[in-house]
């Protein structure tokens, strides 16, 4: 059955896990990504084959395709922002990132329209930066927007943030470093240089594909 996976690597657990954002629980993990993803399909079968035995719900299958509205940056921030209420600004920006890379990976089109920098704390929206610069705390009454998401959107969005929701952004920008776009744009920059270029959109197509 077709569901989304999403992967980080763990620096507790000293592995890659896999997260599959519409079966509640279901999770694994592996020394590379690639055997993640494996365990990951393993956990689905059996999660399934539970749900059966058990007579509950089975949640349906991802959609194969995105349905896009073309939102901006800060549209999906509301969005964001009115589901976690309050979050601070780096995690705000990395969870926008993680939807952009993810949806470039699952279903190789963009989902905003924009592009995200290579800033020495992690992958940076600026016209997102720009509504926040200087603040530490952003909350869903600073983004108020009426922008109609399709259906395919908001569950792309719930399926990011069931998988990184719960991290604040020391976290996050944790992650983000550790993966290959981030890091392959910054090249040879020490910690605390900027060069702000964009992460190609490329980049994050094959990584966050699987």
């Amino acid at each position: 059955m077709a569901y989304n996976k999403m992967f980080y690597w763990s620096n507790d657990d000293e592995a890659y896990i896999t997260n599959v954002p519409a079966l509640p629980g279901c999770m694994a993990d592996g020394e590379t990504i690639e055997e993640s993803l494996e365990n990951a399909d393993i956990m689905i079968d059996e999660w399934i084959s539970l749900a059966k035995e058990l007579g509950r719900e089975i949640p349906a299958e991802d959609f194969e395709r995105m349905e896009s509205t073309n939102p901006t940056s800060v549209e999906v921030a509301s969005y964001i922002l009115e589901r976690l209420n309050a979050i601070d600004t780096w995690t705000l920006q990395k969870l926008v990132y993680y939807c952009q890379a993810w949806c470039l990976g699952i279903y190789k089109t963009k989902f905003i329209n924009d592009t995200f920098k290579d800033y020495a704390n992690g992958p940076v929206n600026k016209r997102l930066f720009d509504t926040h610069r200087g603040r530490r705390i952003v909350r869903k009454d600073d983004y108020q927007s009426t922008h109609s998401f399709s259906d395919s959107e908001r569950r792309h969005m719930e399926n990011v943030i069931a998988t990184y929701g719960n991290e604040d952004g020391d976290t996050l920008r944790r992650y983000t470093h550790s993966e290959k776009p981030w890091r392959e744009t910054r090249g040879a920059l020490h910690d605390g240089e900027s060069d702000n270029k964009d992460i190609a959109d490329e980049l994050m197509m094959e990584y966050y594909h699987n």
